[in-house]
């Protein structure tokens, strides 16, 4: 029985084919559904980020007009700083929230010296609103 190479080359030939074709298409595969998970997520970041700069807008205004100064709290952002998921979001973005929360947190130092004038904590509060 003879060997039949050109039948042998070309099965072959089909076969890796079909290989390289199955293997493109897994890679793309997953990085599409990668994508789309990095695009879900950056949109569940915005909105908690969101929500909760809102409700640190109410906070602001409680606390200049009552003049009951309390610190804020930042977990949610140092919660997506630790889990290094900042880095979903567009530089320019990331750069706004990073300095709004410093500006939060450099208000939660101040608050906790020992002499602190209300009008010291009230601009800081109005520089958190501005950024």
């Amino acid at each position: 029985m003879a060997i039949q190479w050109d039948t042998i080359i070309v099965k072959k030939y089909y076969f890796s084919i079909n290989n390289c074709r199955s293997r493109y298409l897994e890679t793309w595969i997953q990085k599409k559904t990668q994508q789309r998970k990095e695009k879900e997520m950056l949109k569940q970041i915005l909105m908690f980020v969101s929500s909760d700069l809102q409700g640190k807008l109410r906070f602001v205004e409680e606390s200049i007009q009552y003049k009951d100064y309390k610190p804020f709290f930042t977990n949610l952002w140092d919660a997506v700083i630790l889990s290094g998921r900042h880095a979903l979001l567009p530089f320019e973005k990331f750069q706004d929230l990073e300095h709004t929360y410093s500006w939060m947190k450099y208000y939660n130092t101040e608050l906790q010296g020992s002499k602190v004038e209300e009008n010291v904590l009230k601009d800081i509060l109005e520089e958190v609103l501005l950024s």
